[in-house]
């Protein structure tokens, strides 16, 4: 696994918060033709300067932000970053997937075969 950090090196004696997230960006394959790529995700661990700390959080890119919340925005390390990554990724997953399982369940309504079974 590559984790591309698109700031940089943290400077040094900064305090950052950190937050990873996957990536693609998009690019021109044609201009006249107006046609499009896009390209391959990659990991991108991002750090945020820490403006002030407090005992629950700290104020990081203008807001406040709590690090005791179980849902954080970012996290204190880079590992701690990867793992909540790794867990928004598999709620996305269990998540999306229970839509999956919902909507083919609609959609087999229309199947005639169910039709004969409410008859």
């Amino acid at each position: 696994m590559k984790l591309h950090h698109p700031h940089g090196p943290v400077p040094e004696g900064v305090d950052v918060l950190w937050r990873c997230e996957a990536k693609s960006y998009s690019y021109v394959i044609d201009a006249d033709r107006e046609e499009y790529g896009v390209t391959a995700p990659r990991l991108e661990m991002r750090w945020y300067h820490v403006d002030r700390r407090t005992p629950k959080g700290a104020y990081c890119c203008g807001e406040f932000v709590r690090l005791t919340a179980h849902k954080k925005r970012f996290a204190e390390t880079e590992a701690d970053a990867l793992r909540d990554f790794k867990a928004r990724k598999n709620k996305q997953i269990q998540i999306l997937s229970r839509q999956l399982v919902r909507a083919e369940r609609e959609l087999a309504l229309t199947k005639p075969s169910h039709d004969l079974l409410v008859a």
